[in-house]
């Protein structure tokens, strides 16, 4: 028998243990489901990691599982004497500790409202959990709009976005699902073949307006090791704000994705399903062709404050083999394996793209990175601008309360980007092998042929106000009517106009500039009210130019900042 002081020693351990779970499980309610990508959460944890406050934690792969984002704040709690004012009162209510803004006055109201302190409706149990929320994003905004030398008008863009989200857990089984109705109004109508930019299926009524659903839903199993999800959402993979390996301009993918991660290793595997939409009669329904892709991504923690990631991309379609192949390539599902041996071995004529990314936090509040695309490159041919030197690379800087020493702007981000992309990058001998989900790139927005250099800066002086300004310059060579100079990946590269003396910028320039900006106030859980601003200018060395500036309003409740670009 153990000695009564030792028993006694055992019983407080298990007590120890009992309450720091105790204490996670409480954390955990806050937040179900999958976090989506721009959530606060997901930008505040990014800001910690460019403060240094989270050293070894990898954030390459985006949206988070509520319970990773949980894991990480109490990482971040450790650090909470180092924090500022405004970032230890966020990670206080992030964690559960205090509820978010106007909570009592809803509360007193109704009872019962806002339990957990950020859901609408939260309800727990033994082994489960649910949270409800509305969706809104209500917009109006009059612009003023100059249409390539014309006087131009003015115009109102608006959006009506109403929906909910439900997430949750049943045991270790965890869900998310949200649904939307929308109405739209964009300034620069780009509806085409049933779609337009960011979206999948879109009506398109008359009056230049959209008229979609939104669906996202995810069910997934997490433990200490493993994230395993199904279901329909969007991806970002890089360490950027842009990404040339998996951005999230494009509409949500139905994917199955695992990520396994341990020691200072993180493994992801993504399988994902791409739509291509092809003409159709309104009224009548079309199964879209099946288009595939499969990548993986390894991510390393290394010393000395550096990240790296190294990353593969295959791209495959059922018709790329004229009947050939029926669904998705039971090669491609084994999870630890070079892509390219594969489509070689099983003799396909697959599109298959490699890359890396760089991070390094040079000194806590500055971080540096990059990432590098390999679509095809020829080493005796990289100096002689031949047309399949298809690469792109990012370069990155991120700022979290600039300064030095005591001398600091506490509660500015600040991060600036450089995209360069060559002729041709992202395309395929098909256009169901190239990088397009719904018309849409799933790398970089700029799209080849391109260089892009793009500023973020985000203000928040108080734990309820932010400010954010996204600027971002594009010059770019677009096609001509009958020649491919490289810039549009749904083309074959077949069609391309030369093999060799193949410049970046080739074809007819264009110059764009975005200037996005916004400032608000949170008056309950993730309801905010903010002013907005977008300027656009596209100067078509043949078109001329179109412009437009809006001002306006919004509310927001429950969804991120929609950017036109990110």
């Amino acid at each position: 028998m153990p000695a009564p002081r030792f028993r006694s020693l055992v019983h407080a351990g298990r007590l120890g243990v009992l309450l720091a779970f105790t204490a996670t499980a409480l954390h955990a309610q806050v937040r179900e489901g999958v976090l989506p990508i721009d959530d606060p959460v997901q930008r505040f944890l990014q800001r910690q990691q460019a403060a240094g406050h989270l050293p070894g934690e990898l954030l390459t792969t985006l949206p988070l599982s509520a319970y990773e984002a949980n894991r990480l704040l109490d990482s971040v709690a450790v650090r909470a004497d180092a924090l500022p004012a405004v970032d230890r009162a966020l990670l206080a209510r992030y964690r559960g500790e205090a509820p978010g803004p106007g909570v009592g006055a809803v509360q007193s109201l109704i009872p019962g409202a806002y339990r957990d302190g950020e859901a609408l409706v939260a309800v727990d149990g033994d082994g489960y959990a649910l949270r409800a929320q509305p969706l809104a994003y209500l917009t109006l905004a009059p612009t003023r709009q100059t249409t390539r030398g014309d006087q131009g008008g003015t115009l109102t863009a608006w959006q009506n976005t109403r929906g909910i989200r439900a997430s949750g857990h049943v045991g270790p089984i965890f869900f998310e699902t949200r649904l939307e109705e929308n109405q739209r109004k964009p300034v620069w109508d780009a509806w085409s073949t049933f779609t337009a930019p960011r979206l999948n299926f879109v009506k398109h009524p008359g009056g230049d307006t959209y008229d979609y659903w939104r669906a996202t839903g995810v069910v997934g199993y997490q433990n200490q090791f493993f994230d395993v999800r199904f279901g329909r959402d969007r991806n970002h993979w890089g360490f950027g704000e842009g990404s040339l390996a998996l951005a999230d301009f494009a509409a949500p993918q139905d994917q199955l994705q695992i990520r396994t991660r341990f020691w200072r290793l993180q493994y992801t595997n993504l399988f994902a399903r791409r739509v291509r939409p092809v003409e159709r009669t309104p009224g009548t329904p079309v199964v879209y062709p099946r288009n595939w892709s499969a990548l993986h991504q390894l991510a390393l923690d290394l010393p000395g404050g550096v990240q790296a990631e190294l990353f593969e991309i295959t791209l495959f379609a059922d018709d790329s083999l004229n009947g050939r192949r029926d669904g998705f390539e039971l090669s491609y599902l084994n999870p630890l394996i070079f892509y390219r041996a594969v489509e070689a071995d099983v003799g396909t004529p697959d599109n298959v793209m490699l890359g890396a990314g760089l991070a390094w936090q040079a000194t806590p509040g500055y971080r540096l990175y990059t990432q590098l695309l390999l679509d095809e490159l020829r080493f005796s041919e990289i100096t002689n601008d031949w047309w399949a030197n298809k690469w792109g690379y990012l370069l990155g800087a991120r700022l979290a309360d600039p300064g030095w020493g005591e001398t600091r702007l506490r509660g500015l981000d600040l991060q600036i980007e450089y995209t360069r992309q060559r002729p041709y990058l992202y395309s395929h001998r098909f256009e169901s092998t190239a990088y397009l989900h719904s018309g849409d790139l799933i790398g970089h927005p700029a799209g080849p042929n391109s260089w892009d250099l793009a500023a973020f800066a985000r203000y928040r002086p108080i734990p309820q106000v932010e400010a954010a300004l996204n600027v971002a310059y594009t010059r770019r060579g677009r096609n001509t009517a009958t020649e491919n100079f490289g810039s549009d990946p749904s083309l074959s590269y077949d069609s391309r106009v030369s093999n060799d003396g193949v410049l970046t910028l080739q074809g007819i320039r264009q110059n764009q500039l975005l200037i996005e900006g916004r400032a608000g106030v949170e008056v309950l859980p993730s309801l905010v009210l903010e002013g907005v601003l977008r300027y656009e200018a596209l100067d078509d060395a043949e078109l001329g130019l179109d412009r437009y500036l809006s001002v306006g309003g919004q509310l927001r409740w429950g969804l991120p900042y929609q950017s036109v670009r990110y």
